[in-house]
């Protein structure tokens, strides 16, 4: 499988010129194997990763998304597959049980948002929802999706391809005290059961991410920034997670939007002295391409 980063920025887009070696974009990575493209998440990354689909001609596009926050979608309407005829989209998420995905997408495309709507565009577009804990598979890949503990209804999913593994764990407090979804457990319930369903998650987090190649993970804050309302990680818990998890590199991802490039660079080096070389560390960054 190939990996390639076209957005890793959290929260909202940023343009400086202090932020162009890692980039500006929120997230969107694509993952490929010989016969199919997945992309996940449709951060403002998703316009750029398009332009490439469509120069490529791939015609069958399958997209995981997490969650319907704003910097995971709000590139959707850019995307320029949706305006190609012959194409085929595929849009995957977690089921709500509430909403529709098709409605929460359609909805955040028409008037007076936007002015072209998903009635309109020349794509044929798919809208699949899966239980927590579902495999399913996008032609030679194996998706495995699980929920994670972030405000809402949020998903990490492990992508399996001739013997390769890729984890996208993002947008999830994985080690905090505070379940970000207890509106949805019963007013009666008591500490002992909502530890268990905090640990229900972690280990959600340690499945996806079992023996990977690459783990991409939530690392937006750093343990003297972190705000447990806000349902992120830091990068001592990415690291944490992929030892637990016995993966062979994590990835730092959804990086603050006021963290320079030379604040990530540093970052880096110092979590790669702690490790003394037990665990392969890097940055993600857009247009960065691995192999795995």
């Amino acid at each position: 499988m190939k990996v390639s980063f076209w957005g890793v920025r959290g929260s909202f887009p940023v343009c400086s010129p202090e932020h162009t070696r890692y980039g500006g974009n929120t997230p969107c990575v694509e993952v490929a194997s010989n016969t199919e493209s997945v992309l996940i998440d449709a951060g403002t990354g998703i316009r750029l990763a398009g332009k490439s689909m469509v120069e490529r001609g791939q015609k069958r596009i399958a997209l995981l998304l997490s969650h319907t926050h704003w910097d995971h979608i709000q590139g959707l309407p850019h995307f320029e597959p949706l305006h190609c005829p012959d194409t085929k989209i595929s849009i995957h998420s977690i089921r709500r049980d509430n909403r529709s995905l098709h409605d929460i997408v359609f909805e955040q495309q028409r008037s007076p948002f936007f002015p072209i709507s998903l009635d309109d565009v020349q794509a044929e577009l798919t809208f699949i929802e899966h239980d927590d804990g579902e495999s399913f598979d996008i032609g030679d890949i194996r998706v495995l999706c699980k929920r994670l503990n972030h405000p809402g209804i949020a998903a990490g999913y492990r992508l399996e391809c001739d013997g390769s593994v890729f984890a996208y764990i993002c947008d999830t407090d994985l080690y905090g005290e505070k379940l970000q979804y207890a509106d949805e457990l019963s007013d009666t319930a008591t500490a002992e059961e909502r530890l268990a369903c905090l640990e229900e998650l972690r280990q959600g987090a340690r499945d996806l991410g079992h023996s990977a190649d690459l783990i991409v993970c939530d690392t937006f804050f750093l343990p003297d920034e972190f705000e447990p309302e806000w349902g992120h990680s830091t990068p001592d818990d990415a690291i944490r997670l992929a030892t637990e998890a016995q993966a062979k590199r994590v990835g730092l991802f959804h990086h603050r939007p006021g963290r320079k490039d030379d604040q990530l660079d540093a970052l880096v080096e110092r979590y790669r002295k702690r490790t003394n070389g037990s665990l392969e560390i890097l940055a993600c960054r857009e247009g960065l391409h691995l192999t795995l």
